[in-house]
């Protein structure tokens, strides 16, 4: 059972492409949303705590969040399908180009 420091904890968040500072981690766990053990004044981490930070973090605001009701996964779904036909629209209207560009006929 590995235990980090502070550091040690933004280090392996900013490896798993988290954008924070040792001040946002102290802050992440002060809210007590990454736990540790007190030794004195520093913090120590559990390093299995990181990786379910890291895991709840990830679908947080997505229809996979953890304790949120059927509707809200319903709507966040609806949310993300209109977003993807936004960006099929925006891939075929750069397609076009493209190929008008370059003197491609479209089949």
């Amino acid at each position: 059972m590995n235990t980090f420091n502070l550091k040690e904890t933004t280090a392996l968040l900013h490896s798993y492409g988290f954008k924070c500072d040792t001040k946002k981690v102290s802050h992440w766990i002060i809210e007590g949303n990454i736990k540790s053990i007190e030794n004195g004044e520093a913090f120590e981490v559990l390093e299995e705590e990181v990786y379910r930070f890291i895991e709840v973090y990830r679908w947080e605001g997505t229809a996979f969040e953890e304790g949120i009701d059927d509707q809200t996964k319903i709507e966040r779904l609806l949310e993300k399908v209109m977003d993807l036909k936004k960006q099929i629209v925006k891939l075929q209207e750069d397609k076009a180009e493209l190929e008008d560009q370059l003197g491609i006929m479209p089949f």
